[in-house]
């Protein structure tokens, strides 16, 4: 359950906040992960909302990709036109990249800016993102935590809750890294292929660890 990193990157901060990403393919169960932080009261920073709203409200965001995608991009009541867009990305890597490096570096500095006033009232903050390792961004965490899973359970579960067919699935995981390859670089790896409460049980335990953790910088800081 447990994979420690070969070089922690909590050695990056020197004060005892910690920002943990939580991360993992399409399907492997972060959403759920995330319940469960939020039901123990911890604040989740979602990567994919918070760019959505970029691309709704951000001017510059909004300019880079009418241009990119042309007048279809967005619908007539100024909203993202999300099914072009996702149809668009997802059937050209070149789209795909250009989408990126349009959106996720002002969304990385939105989580930065929104954990840093976070961190005023709390110790852990948390940012679920699928493209964590595909976007070269790890060392702006001090803790990763993988989920990981059969990709056949993964199929099931989107297929169920997205109602979507296999091959838009398979259309989207390709686009991200291999599951093996992650836990390689990941600091924490939970293997989701059993029950909900036996994830529960994973949960928990990696939770209490991350909260001794940042206690223990806290009293090694003081």
């Amino acid at each position: 359950m447990l994979l420690p990193n070969k070089v922690h990157s909590s050695q990056r901060r020197k004060n005892y906040n910690l920002l943990i990403g939580i991360t993992g393919g399409i399907g492997s169960g972060k959403s759920l992960f995330s319940e469960f932080l939020k039901q123990k009261g911890e604040i989740v920073l979602d990567s994919d909302a918070i760019a959505k709203d970029l691309m709704f409200e951000n001017q510059n965001v909004r300019s880079h990709i009418a241009q990119t995608f042309g007048s279809k991009a967005y619908l007539h009541s100024g909203k993202l036109n999300a099914k072009f867009i996702a149809e668009e990305i997802y059937s050209d890597p070149i789209k795909y990249k250009k989408i990126n490096s349009i959106v996720h570096p002002p969304t990385i500095i939105e989580i930065q800016n929104i954990a840093k006033k976070e961190f005023k009232k709390r110790n852990l903050v948390f940012v679920e993102s699928a493209l964590i390792f595909e976007t070269n961004i790890q060392d702006k965490f001090d803790y990763i935590v993988l989920l990981k899973s059969e990709i056949s359970n993964r199929l099931k579960r989107i297929v169920s809750r997205d109602s979507i067919e296999p091959e838009e699935f398979f259309q989207r995981a390709q686009y991200q890294i291999d599951p093996d390859d992650a836990e390689e670089l990941a600091d924490f790896v939970i293997h989701n292929d059993s029950t909900i409460e036996e994830l529960n049980n994973k949960f928990t335990f990696i939770w209490n660890l991350l909260t001794l953790l940042s206690k223990e910088k806290k009293n090694n800081s003081t």
